[in-house]
C-alpha cells in the first residue's frame, strides 16, 4: 500500500504496525538481494532504517516500544560497511572539483565487498528479530492525536536545530539540522493524504532543504577524511580542495538559510493546529479512525 496511512487500516494503531513491517519486509529484500551490488543494496538498506525511525518517532507519544525499537534500527544501520562513506566523498571531491571548474584524475576507491555483504546479512537477520517483535507491539492508544503530537515534536526539533546553527554555526550544527529535516521530510510523505492539495509541494520543499543539507554534509566528510588521510584519494592539491570545500559550503548555507526560513515559519503550535485540522478531516472523509 505504500509508506502512507490508508482506509483500509482497520486503526491508526493498525495502520502503524502494518507500514512497519512492510518497511521491514522492504529492507530484508534490498539487503537479500544478489542481483544489486553491496553499495546500492547498502545505500538502499539505510534509507528503510531511516524510514522506520521516522514512522517511530511520528507515534512516538503512544508507541511505548519506541526506544528499545528506534535504537535497535538505528544501531542496525550503523553496523552495515563504511565502505560507502569513501565513496560518497570521492563522488563529493568529483563534484566539487567540477563546480571549482578544477581538472582532476578520475577517483578510484576500493571497497572490501567481503565485508559489506556480510554486513548486510547481519542487517537482514536484524530486521528479522525486528520483525517478529511487531506481534507483541501495544499500539491502541495511536491514534490522530498521537500522528499530530509527534509530527509537531518533529518539527519543533528541526526548527530548534535551524535556530541554534542560525546562531552558532558549525558542521555538526548543520548535520543535526539535516537529521531532523529528513525525519520530517519522510513523516509528511507519510501523511500527504489528509491535505493532497497542499502537502505534495511542502513535502517537496522539506525535501531539497534535506538533499542541500546532505551537500554540506557530505562535503564536511570529505574534508575530515582529507585531514585524516587524503592517500586514498591519489595526488590531489589538499589545500586547493580544502579551499573549495569551504567555497561551497557557504554558497550552500545561503540557500539553506532561505529555504530553511520557508520550510519552518510556522510557530510549533500554529503547525500542530493546522495539521490536527488536516488529520480530523482526512479521519472524517476517509472512516478512518
Amino acid at each position: 500500500m505504500g509508506f502512507q496511512w490508508s482506509v483500509n487500516d482497520a486503526s491508526i494503531g493498525d495502520g502503524f504496525v502494518r507500514i512497519a513491517r512492510e518497511q521491514i519486509d522492504k529492507a530484508i529484500a534490498v539487503a537479500n538481494d544478489t542481483d544489486e551490488s553491496p553499495a546500492k543494496r547498502v545505500h538502499e538498506a539505510r534509507r528503510r532504517a531511516k524510514k522506520l525511525r521516522a514512522l517511530f518517532r511520528l507515534v512516538r507519544p503512544d508507541f511505548r516500544h519506541y526506544a528499545k525499537e528506534n535504537d535497535f534500527v538505528r544501531d542496525a544501520a550503523r553496523r552495515l560497511s563504511s565502505a560507502r562513506d569513501m565513496k560518497v566523498a570521492a563522488d563529493t571531491l568529483a563534484d566539487l572539483m567540477q563546480w571549482a571548474e578544477r581538472d582532476v584524475a578520475p577517483i578510484t576507491v576500493s571497497t572490501d565487498a567481503g565485508d559489506e555483504e556480510a554486513g548486510l546479512v547481519r542487517y537482514a537477520a536484524d530486521m528479522r528479530e525486528m520483525l517478529a517483535r511487531t506481534e507483541r507491539w501495544k499500539t491502541g492508544r495511536i491514534d490522530l492525536d498521537t500522528l499530530a503530537d509527534g509530527l509537531t515534536e518533529t518539527y519543533r526539533s528541526a526548527l530548534e536545530a535551524m535556530q541554534h546553527v542560525a546562531a552558532h554555526p558549525s558542521d555538526d550544527g548543520f548535520h543535526e539540522w539535516r537529521k531532523h529535516a529528513k525525519y520530517h521530510w519522510n513523516q509528511l510523505g507519510l501523511l500527504e493524504a489528509c491535505a493532497k492539495d497542499i502537502l505534495p509541494s511542502a513535502h517537496q520543499a522539506v525535501g531539497v532543504l534535506a538533499e542541500v543539507l546532505g551537500l554540506h554534509h557530505d562535503l564536511a566528510m570529505l574534508r575530515d577524511k582529507l585531514t585524516v588521510d587524503s592517500g586514498p584519494f591519489g595526488e590531489i592539491d589538499i589545500g586547493m580542495v580544502l579551499d573549495a570545500v569551504a567555497r561551497r559550503q557557504r554558497e550552500l548555507e545561503a540557500r539553506i538559510g532561505t529555504l530553511g526560513r520557508q520550510v519552518f515559519a510556522e510557530t510549533p503550535k500554529g503547525f500542530h493546529a493546522r495539521f490536527a485540522s488536516y488529520l480530523e478531516g482526512w479521519a472524517a472523509e476517509e472512516g478512518t479512525a
